[in-house]
């Protein structure tokens, strides 16, 4: 099969699963509800009904750090406790989802309930947790041996990290090239834990191993181009946001709806690397 046709493929199947993408939606966009509130209450009573607002308005102002005294701590504080909770719940959130996306994308034919999607990322949570992990690991020994030992030789070579810098960009891209490998095999090694059925994480990560060997080009640019199009569109995602941005009324509203709709695509985008890998290894079986 060309890879055009798994790409589409891959991105029918995704798209068939549009109710299983807005549950995980809905469920990100209460955790992001529940923290930003509270951060929203103390932000309020931080500033209540002084001029902070209007300052900010016209640029960072250092003086309102004076200002908020020990509140600025807090707020800090709250901060990165806010945005440490939310990447960590949402590292599990998808980790747990991706228990039922997969199981959905390795079915042969048809969907897949939503009672029976909760019932497999349950099933497949701790597997699939075990198999991220490793993968973390992985990766970061990659990033070590390709990105770390290479600055420190040339740190120690030439005691400045500015000397040599073009030539380190060369270790840079030989690392973007080689992630969609490793993520295949972690795509590949959740696709045969869904699968099967089985909680053997190293055998899992084993068969991952054999799928992208068996068919390297084809694997590799399948999780290749599906990384070039979420680059392109997170991208546009960051200028959207820094070029959109309202200050009050309708617009507000409207703004959020739009960025809404833009993580809901960016989750399809996730969904769309996951039944293309699928459907790469059930071509490479068959």
């Amino acid at each position: 099969m060309s890879l055009f046709k798994t790409l589409k493929n891959g991105a029918a199947a995704a798209a068939s699963s549009y109710k299983l993408i807005l549950l995980i939606w809905v469920t990100t966009l209460v955790l992001t509800l529940a923290v930003g509130f509270p951060l929203r209450s103390f932000l309020n009573m931080m500033f209540g009904s002084s001029l902070a607002i209007e300052r900010l308005n016209d640029g960072f102002d250092l003086g309102i750090a004076g200002d908020l005294g020990k509140s600025l701590g807090g707020l800090m504080a709250s901060v990165s406790a806010g945005t440490m909770l939310i990447s960590l719940a949402g590292f599990f959130i998808m980790t747990f989802f991706a228990g039922g996306l997969f199981r959905r994308f390795s079915l042969a034919w048809g969907g897949l309930k939503v009672s029976d999607f909760l019932r497999a990322s349950a099933g497949n949570f701790i597997p699939f947790l075990k198999i991220a992990l490793l993968m973390i690991l992985i990766i970061g020994a990659y990033t070590f041996v390709l990105i770390g030992i290479p600055v420190i030789a040339g740190l120690i070579a030439s005691g400045s990290p500015r000397q040599n810098g073009k030539f380190f960009y060369l270790f840079y891209v030989i690392w973007a090239l080689g992630l969609p490998v490793w993520l295949f095999v972690a795509d590949a090694s959740r696709r045969w834990i869904a699968a099967t059925g089985s909680r053997k994480v190293f055998r899992a990560l084993g068969a991952g191993f054999r799928a992208i060997r068996e068919r390297f080009w084809h694997s590799y640019l399948t999780v290749l181009a599906v990384i070039i199009f979420n680059v392109i569109f997170i991208a546009a995602l960051m200028w959207f946001a820094a070029t959109s941005t309202p200050e009050k009324g309708i617009m507000v509203f409207l703004f959020f709806i739009a960025t809404q709709a833009l993580f809901i695509i960016r989750l399809f985008m996730k969904a769309w690397r996951y039944a293309s890998v699928c459907e790469a290894v059930q071509q490479v079986k068959s």
